[in-house]
């Protein structure tokens, strides 16, 4: 097919999306509002998406399926409309040219503002946030199941929009085969791997229900593929199936089910889920026995936050290993790129408490949190984590408790506390120290640690996060004994075979000793830096105060230099730290921003 298969049906599905977007009078940000995020893709979804990539390569792209394409049958949608080839001529070709479908401003106030092109004008005008029923009802879902069918079977304009386009887009999906490809597999692949969409097409249609979704495109007049009624008439109800922990996939050249072909290295945790492997699960997390005496303890919350239910399970979890099994690995399969092993802490849960001043409660759910973070260490068994996409706070501190890392390659790691008035509150600022003690040369002195600090000091202070594995190795976050998988298809495995790995090898759990520190002489050395700082105006008297904070947790308090401390009296510290922040107004504020708009607020 021209353009490859990613392309023939990314760029219909944005011809679509803008020839309905003109039939129904829909506007470009009511567009991106619905085939965004809340439909499994990415929030730049289609318009933003094409200001990134170019409006002329889009256009070039579209012209070409239209002209290598004669016999397609929704071939008019890749033509360019009239607004579109005005804006072509006007060189408003997006990003690169700082003006596309959509445009950024500074009034005469210096306020930032967005705008969008009228299409019926061709003049950029401001726009209000866009809501509908439908995406209130998909931000309450749980799964992308849900919301799929929070938005597609919805009652008001823009579900009704979203249906007309994804139905007809399914639709030209099941009309490509054999065109472009043999079988559905090679197109929802296409779709994950090429444009970022966490579900493919045909299994975004078993998501919705195929019987109901085929009773309502023929109630609304489309022309359904014969193979899709074939398919039905054969009793067969979804594309996808498992059995025995194989996936299968419809065939529409034999009318059979036929083995998903997958690596030998990669497990599917959908699998083992369909297959009844799940143990003990809560709403927000699972444990899962993947084989082998294995198990997988997988989150499943918003954005794989760190919340209480999971806290509460992991020491669950880690007691139900110890009995029926010999280790654990924690990782999920997330969709989307990079993806969220785990976006950090719960804030809304804590920012409640210190509303309410229940500083007690959050005295105790870090004391458990260190409970659960720290039992996964010193557990019998070995327990590997398998982090991806976005690893951060909460998610970061969870992997560096764990033996060992097996991380894909794609790894954003970091320990961003800070940026949410905070201080790291699960043993992130010890395990992390830990990790630059340990990989000091027998040779050096213990005074020689001043060195190492620093660089420790900063990760957590500036909240530095990793562009790759391989930053996180160099940021000292990943030891040299962790692994890095390039392929996120076989994380989970390659994570089950290094458990295993370190059983054969005679695991034994780390012995607990103390953790040399610098003590007051690191606190004095920060303290320095951090007043010429204010004084010169590059930070603010709260962010000095958080700074001392990190400093004090990871220098061991008012001790000598080269003193070797308990990892309680440092859990003590940090607790402490952790606390008297949410007692502020300002870190209450930092916190409350970031939940509200995903920035920092610097007070």
């Amino acid at each position: 097919t021209p353009n490859f298969i990613g392309n023939r049906i990314g760029v219909h599905g944005i011809g679509k999306c803008i020839s309905v977007m003109l039939e129904e009078g829909m506007t470009i940000p009511e567009v991106d509002a619905l085939f965004g995020t809340p439909l499994g893709r990415p929030k730049t979804a289609v318009f933003a998406t094409s200001d990134l990539v170019g409006l002329d390569t889009m256009s070039h792209v579209m012209q070409n399926n239209y002209d290598m394409c004669p016999k397609d049958e929704e071939r008019d949608v890749f033509l360019a409309p009239a607004f579109l080839k005005k804006m072509l001529e006007n060189n408003q070709l997006g990003n690169k040219t700082k003006a596309g479908f959509y445009k950024k401003e500074v009034t005469p106030d210096w306020k930032r503002i967005k705008k969008t092109i009228d299409t019926k004008t061709n003049e950029y005008v401001v726009f209000d946030k866009v809501t509908f029923p439908c995406l209130d009802a998909a931000k309450k879902a749980a799964t992308l199941p849900e919301k799929l069918k929070a938005v597609l079977y919805g009652k008001d304009k823009g579900a009704k929009f979203a249906w007309k386009v994804q139905a007809g887009a399914l639709i030209y999906a099941a009309n490509r085969i054999p065109e472009i490809s043999d079988t559905i597999v090679e197109i929802d692949n296409a779709m994950k791997w090429g444009y970022n969409f966490e579900m493919g097409p045909f299994e975004s249609w078993d998501a919705i229900g195929l019987k109901e979704s085929v009773k309502k495109m023929e109630k609304d007049g489309m022309k359904v593929p014969k193979k899709i009624t074939k398919m039905l008439e054969n009793k067969a109800t979804s594309f996808y199936k498992i059995m025995k922990g194989i996936k299968y996939f419809y065939d529409f050249k034999s009318n059979t089910y036929k083995e998903v072909k997958v690596s030998a290295k990669a497990l599917d945790l959908g699998s083992f889920r369909a297959e009844k492997k799940v143990v003990k699960s809560t709403p927000s997390c699972s444990l899962i026995d993947i084989g082998d005496g294995v198990f997988c303890l997988e989150f499943h919350s918003k954005m794989n936050a760190i919340n209480k239910d999971m806290v509460d399970f992991m020491n669950v979890a880690g007691e139900y290993v110890d009995e029926n099994g010999i280790g654990m690995v924690i990782g999920n399969q997330a969709g989307g790129m990079p993806g969220a092993f785990s976006a950090g802490g719960d804030l809304a849960y804590m920012l409640t408490l210190a509303r309410a001043k229940n500083f007690k409660e959050i005295d105790q759910f870090i004391k458990n949190v260190h409970a659960g973070i720290m039992g996964t260490r010193y557990s019998k068994y070995p327990v590997v984590a398998a982090p991806y996409g976005l690893t951060l706070g909460g998610g970061c501190e969870v992997c560096l408790a764990a033996d060992r890392i097996v991380a894909h390659a794609d790894l954003f790691m970091g320990l961003v506390e800070i940026g949410a008035g905070l201080v790291p509150g699960g043993c992130g600022m010890i395990n992390l120290w830990r990790r630059f003690v340990e990989s000091k040369p027998d040779s050096c002195k213990i005074t020689d640690l001043g060195g190492f600090f620093l660089p420790a000091f900063m990760s957590v202070a500036q909240a530095k996060v990793s562009n790759s594995a391989a930053h996180a190795r160099s940021n000292g976050f990943l030891k040299p004994t962790d692994r890095i998988v390039p392929n996120r298809d076989n994380l989970i495995g390659e994570a089950k075979k290094e458990v295993l790995k370190m059983v054969d090898d005679g695991y034994a759990p780390p012995i607990k000793k103390g953790i040399p520190v610098l003590g007051r002489e690191g606190i004095g050395m920060v303290w320095a830096e951090m007043l010429n700082m204010k004084s010169g105006g590059y930070i603010t008297p709260h962010m000095e105060f958080i700074a001392k904070k990190i400093a004090v947790c990871m220098c061991g308090g008012d001790v000598i230099s080269g003193t070797a401390v308990s990892e309680e009296h440092l859990m003590k510290l940090e607790r402490e730290a952790f606390v008297d922040l949410w007692k502020t107004e300002n870190s209450q504020k930092m916190a409350e921003s970031i939940m509200k708009t995903g920035k920092p607020l610097f007070l």
